[in-house]
């Protein structure tokens, strides 16, 4: 029997609509890479987190439901001791907790007492880039060998998901700009995603949608360290060039 709210310790949303389908869900298929190609779809997946009570029997967004990976990015405490609910549906899963990763004192570096919570989001995306040898190894090991589709997420599927889908898009040779303009997508779904976040009790009912958007100028220096060579970060993190070979070549039709 699926998860209720009360199950879930989630407060009552009364008037939301229907919140049981992931908000920020997409297939990057399609895209066009810089040689001419294109990307696969069913492939690679990227959402905000599932949750246990989801409508998923037919595939949120149309999708071919479910993955036959799932990479989430949340800690551990963001479950809050439930187990991830694709589990039960036979996914196979692989923690990379992101923030956990980052040391507290690099967090909380030169900021003031009141202003010690998180860093600039340019700053954090910058972050993880540079402990790519934590979880970039596990990522693309994943995305090339695991069981597909891959579905990435971490909590609303924008920030430590975008930079970790950017990553991986711009390693199999998808342009930059495509790349960006899959990123700002969060903004077309912010409506939705805001009420997915109030029904896991991390936004206020009411709470301005802005808030949950991105902005590109975030991601940008991020995608200005891939320009030269977007497997850089890889390599320095340890990830070989067979490994990332088999994730363009599984991701990409004709490479």
């Amino acid at each position: 029997m699926p998860a209720t709210r009360t199950d879930l310790n989630v407060p009552d949303t009364g008037d939301l609509p229907d919140v049981r389908h992931l908000a920020n869900l997409r297939d990057v298929g399609g895209m066009p890479t810089v040689d001419g190609l294109r990307t696969r779809p069913g492939v690679l997946w990227r959402s905000d987190a599932p949750l246990a009570d989801d409508a998923t029997t037919h595939g949120p967004g149309g999708l071919a439901w479910p993955p036959g990976s799932v990479i989430d990015l949340r800690n551990p405490e963001e479950l809050d001791g439930r187990p991830h609910p694709l589990v039960a549906l036979r996914s196979e899963l692989t923690p990379l907790p992101l923030i956990q990763a980052l040391a507290p004192e690099v967090l909380m570096r030169d900021a003031p007492p009141e202003s010690r919570q998180r860093r600039g989001l340019d700053e954090l995306y910058m972050l993880l880039l540079g402990i790519g040898e934590a979880w970039l190894p596990a990522l693309v090991r994943v995305a090339a060998h695991g069981p597909g589709p891959l579905l990435v997420h971490c909590a609303a599927g924008k920030d430590r998901t975008g930079v970790a889908v950017a990553l991986l898009l711009r390693a199999a040779g998808v342009p930059r700009d495509v790349v960006a303009a899959d990123f700002a997508a969060t903004n077309d779904h912010r409506v939705a995603l805001r009420d997915r976040l109030v029904l896991q009790g991390s936004a206020a009912p009411g709470a301005d949608p802005e808030r949950v958007g991105v902005d590109l100028a975030h991601l940008e220096p991020v995608l200005d360290q891939l320009d030269d060579d977007p497997r850089a970060p890889f390599r320095a993190a340890g990830v070989s060039d067979a490994d990332l070979d088999a994730w363009r070549a599984r991701l990409v039709e004709g490479a």
